[in-house]
């Protein structure tokens, strides 16, 4: 038997009944140095998916034990009284404790949900990479951690709110990806939440009232698809707010998508509180992936009034202070 394949085959064993997490990291920096000299001495794919497959397999077994230290409180920093403790960042606590990064962490846990759906997909997948004659990849494990994770958020269906709003935010889960890169390509291309398509878009039932606002974000992507929903869901455009953000994402020879916007359309005869200071173009802060400005919610708050109104915002990802939640991701 090949002398690295042999070394390989002892870490697998070593894997299976280790559960201390340095002893761990230990096994997967063993297997991926293997795998990386198997490769640089064209030892062939056998050697380097096999080392691969090990290394990433005691990633995923790391981020089940980071699950279980996370659950039973083992990741506080040593030292110091309980309330210093918890005011210390996820990220600082890995580092600090482990010497594993926030972005190492994740990648763990997106393993982590693969043992748990399907034991053997490391090894499977391994072996299928290696008579497609391909390496195995950091990316395909994180593309399957994804998918694994956007069926579980799907299968979380938020029950649809009981009666009719007045007013409407709504940040669809629009039809996208992240765009592939060659900086930090083990990144994934998914989206990490269920997308929908434009014509399950097109089908969504909006609780609307007869007179009712309606605010529809969406990008430069977007934008005629955009338009193209709000008659399907029985609404009238009016005027787009464009949000001016510090900065965003340039695509190769093109400008800066520094701003986004958000299409205001009504049902009915709906009216507003009030006008003064009510421009179309704001500045504001950016937060993260597809959160939108708390500035915009103060003015739709305003605007809208402070009287009986019922007001919705629907696919959000925090709770907002007015507003009724309705999203798969809403805390």
């Amino acid at each position: 038997m090949n002398k690295d394949l042999a070394k390989l085959n002892k870490c697998r064993a070593e894997l299976a009944t280790i559960t201390d997490l340095p002893t761990i990291l230990e096994i997967r920096n063993k297997a991926k140095a293997i795998a990386e000299y198997a490769k640089a001495k064209g030892e062939g794919l056998a050697v380097s998916n096999t080392g691969k497959q090990i290394m990433l397999l005691a990633e995923a077994r790391a981020g089940q034990r980071i699950q279980e230290m996370q659950d039973s409180g083992d990741l506080a920093i040593r030292g110091g009284d309980k309330k210093s403790q918890k005011s210390k960042s996820h990220e600082s606590t890995l580092i600090s404790e482990l010497g594993i990064s926030r972005d190492q962490s994740s990648r763990f846990q997106k393993g982590a949900a693969i043992i748990d759906e399907d034991p053997q997909w490391f090894q499977r997948q391994a072996e299928e990479c290696t008579e497609a004659g391909r390496d195995f990849t950091q990316q395909s494990m994180i593309r399957e951690g994804d998918r694994i994770k956007n069926v579980a958020i799907g299968k979380r269906k938020s029950q649809a709110p009981r009666g009719k709003y007045d007013v409407i935010v709504i940040d669809p889960p629009w039809p996208m990806k992240k765009t592939e890169r060659e900086v930090r390509p083990n990144q994934s291309s998914e989206i990490d939440y269920p997308t929908m398509t434009e014509d399950e878009l097109a089908q969504l039932k909006i609780p609307a009232a007869d007179d009712c606002h309606l605010w529809l974000w969406t990008t430069h992507r977007f934008l005629p698809m955009a338009l193209r929903l709000l008659p399907c869901w029985d609404f009238k455009y009016v005027c787009t707010f464009v949000w001016h953000k510090p900065g965003g994402f340039q695509p190769h020879g093109l400008p800066q998508y520094n701003c986004e916007f958000a299409l205001y359309a009504r049902r009915g005869s709906p009216k507003f509180a009030e006008t003064k200071a009510f421009p179309v173009c704001f500045q504001a802060a950016r937060g993260s992936h597809s959160e939108k400005p708390q500035e915009f919610y103060e003015m739709v708050r305003r605007v809208t009034g402070e009287g009986p109104y019922r007001r919705l915002d629907m696919f959000n990802r925090r709770k907002i202070v007015g507003f009724k939640s309705w999203g798969n991701e809403a805390k």
